[in-house]
C-alpha cells in the first residue's frame, strides 16, 4: 500500500497527457500506410514523451473511420457544465408547439408553459434557450400582403388550371404591372434617401456615447413618404422587360392604360415574338385595369386577358421579381448628388437595358416557370409562396 502510494507520488503528472488532434491524424495516416499497430505504438509519442497504449491506438483508428476518415480534423467535441434541464422530448414538444400555433396565437414563453406542463418545471429563460438552440429567433414579421382564406381556393384553382396548359401556350404569356419611384425634390431630401439606403443598423459603441454622431443617425421616420413620384408601367414578355414612363403628375387610370395597350403593348410584343402574335396577359386586380376601355383595346390589338388570375397573387406574377432586379440595379448606380427627373429617367432606361442583358436567362426562367410556381402554390395550400 505504501509502495503504491510512493510510486504514484513519484510518477510525473504528464504521463496522463492526451493525444492531440495532430497525433490522432498521424496515427490514422500510419495505419493507412500499412504500418502494424504495434509499430504505430512505438513510433508515436504523446506530448509527455510516452508512447500511447495499443488499446488507445486501436480506439483512435476506429474513431477516425467513424468520423469520416481523412475528412475529420481530429478534434473531439466535449461538453462541459451541468446537465441540460430539459429532455429531448420536451425540446421537440416546445418547437412543435411554436409552429402549431404560429399565426393563430401570440406564442410567448408564458404561452408555452401554459400549454406544456413539463415546461413549467424550468425557467422562462431555459425555454428561450431551447428555442434559440432550435434555430429560432424572436423577429419582426415580414410586411407582406396576407393571403386570406377567401383567396386561397381561387389560387389553388388557378394552379390546377396552369398545370393543364401546354408549353406553347405558357410561352405566349405576358406579365404587366406598374411601380413607382420616388425622387428627392431637394438636396436635403436627397440626403435622407441616401442615408435610408444604408439600412437601419450600424456598428456603434456598446456604451452608446456615439448615438448622436452624424454617421450613426438615420433618416427621419417619414422620409419614405416624401419625394416626387415617377409612375412607371411595364411588360415582361419572353424574358424581356419593357417600360413606359407616365408624364409628370399623371397616374394610371383607364384612359392611360388603354393608351399603353394600343401604343406600347403591341409594338413590344411584335418586337419580341413577331407581328400579329396573340398573347395572354396576366395583370393584377387594380380597378382601372379591368374597366371597359382597356379591355376593348386588348380585344382590338390581339391581347387575351386571363380573367381567372386570382387576387392577392403578386407572388406569382414574375414582373414583381423583375422590378426587384431593376431597383437593385438603380440602387447600385444611384448618384450621391441631387438628381433631376430627366436624369433619373435616362438612368432608369439604361438600367432596364442592363438587366435585360445581364439577367436575360433569369428573366426567361421567370417567364417559363409557371408550372413550377403553380406546384408551389399547391404545396402551400394556396398560401403565399417564396417567390
Amino acid at each position: 500500500m505504501v509502495r503504491r502510494a510512493a510510486r504514484q507520488m513519484s510518477a510525473p503528472a504528464s504521463r496522463y497527457a492526451r493525444l492531440t488532434p495532430f497525433l490522432r491524424g498521424a496515427i490514422y495516416s500510419l495505419f493507412l500506410a500499412g504500418l502494424p499497430e504495434e509499430e504505430i505504438v512505438a513510433t508515436v509519442k504523446k506530448p509527455d514523451g510516452i508512447n500511447p497504449s495499443l488499446t488507445a491506438v486501436r480506439y483512435i483508428i476506429k474513431l477516425c473511420q467513424a468520423m469520416g476518415g481523412m475528412a475529420w480534423d481530429g478534434v473531439l467535441q466535449t461538453r462541459a457544465g451541468r446537465p441540460q434541464e430539459t429532455s429531448h422530448a420536451l425540446d421537440r414538444s416546445i418547437v412543435r408547439l411554436v409552429f402549431k400555433y404560429r399565426g393563430r396565437a401570440k406564442v410567448t414563453t408564458d404561452f408555452v408553459q401554459k400549454r406544456i406542463r413539463a415546461a413549467r418545471l424550468v425557467s422562462k429563460r431555459t425555454v428561450q434557450r431551447r428555442l434559440v438552440a432550435a434555430g429560432l429567433k424572436w423577429l419582426t414579421r415580414r410586411r407582406k400582403s396576407l393571403v386570406t382564406s377567401i383567396h386561397k381556393p381561387p389560387r389553388m384553382k388557378w394552379a390546377h388550371w396552369v398545370l393543364r396548359r401546354t408549353i406553347d401556350t405558357l410561352g405566349r404569356w405576358a406579365f404587366s404591372d406598374g411601380t413607382v419611384f420616388y425622387l428627392a425634390r431637394t438636396p436635403a431630401e436627397k440626403e435622407h434617401t441616401s442615408r435610408g439606403a444604408l439600412g437601419t443598423r450600424v456598428w456603434r459603441a456598446a456604451s452608446g456615447h456615439d448615438a448622436l454622431f452624424e454617421d450613426c443617425v438615420g433618416p427621419s421616420a417619414y422620409w419614405k413618404g416624401q419625394g416626387a413620384p415617377v409612375q412607371v408601367w411595364g411588360l415582361l414578355f419572353r424574358g424581356v422587360l419593357f417600360i413606359t414612363v407616365l408624364p409628370i403628375e399623371e397616374r394610371m387610370n383607364r384612359k392611360w392604360y388603354a393608351w399603353i395597350i394600343e401604343h406600347r403593348f403591341r409594338p413590344w410584343v411584335d418586337k419580341t415574338a413577331g407581328a400579329g402574335t396573340r398573347v395572354f396577359l396576366v395583370q393584377d386586380h387594380e380597378r382601372a385595369l379591368w374597366t371597359d376601355e382597356p379591355r376593348q383595346a386588348m380585344r382590338c390589338f390581339g391581347v387575351d386577358l386571363l380573367t381567372n388570375f386570382p387576387k392577392c397573387s403578386q407572388d406569382i406574377n414574375p414582373i414583381e421579381v423583375a422590378w426587384r432586379e431593376l431597383r437593385s440595379r438603380l440602387a447600385a448606380k444611384e448618384p450621391r448628388k441631387f438628381e433631376s427627373r430627366a436624369a433619373f429617367i435616362v438612368r432608369l432606361r439604361r438600367s432596364v437595358g442592363w438587366v435585360n442583358q445581364h439577367r436575360a436567362g433569369y428573366f426567361m426562367h421567370l417567364c417559363s416557370a409557371q408550372k413550377e410556381w403553380a406546384r408551389d402554390v399547391l404545396a402551400a395550400k394556396g398560401a403565399r409562396t417564396k417567390h
